[in-house]
């Protein structure tokens, strides 16, 4: 009898994935980002169909940039680690 067994290589980071395609991680600021720019146009009285193409223009650039992000990995742990080192107290770039 043959023991199939499946597991996945030590080396490979298994995420979930909203249709397998963008983390649940990154998912939450481009819902933020793009519930602003919504209300934003909403507050402006804006056509509907014109509305629809800002936010397309303006959501599909920074879904491209947050998802794929640098290297093939998100950009989310990279804007993290660059707010986080901003925060700090006596940061000095030069000596």
């Amino acid at each position: 009898m043959i023991n199939n067994k499946y597991w996945f290589p030590s080396n490979y980071k298994y995420s979930a994935k909203l249709m397998g395609l963008i983390e649940y991680k990154v998912l939450v600021p481009i819902a933020i980002f793009i519930s602003i720019i919504i209300g934003i146009l909403y507050l402006l009285k804006v056509d509907f169909f014109v509305g629809f193409g800002i936010v397309l223009m303006l959501s599909i650039p920074s879904i491209l940039i947050l998802s794929v992000g640098i290297n093939g990995q998100p950009a989310i742990p990279y804007i993290k680690a660059i707010i986080k080192f901003s925060k700090k107290k006596k940061l000095y770039i030069y000596k």
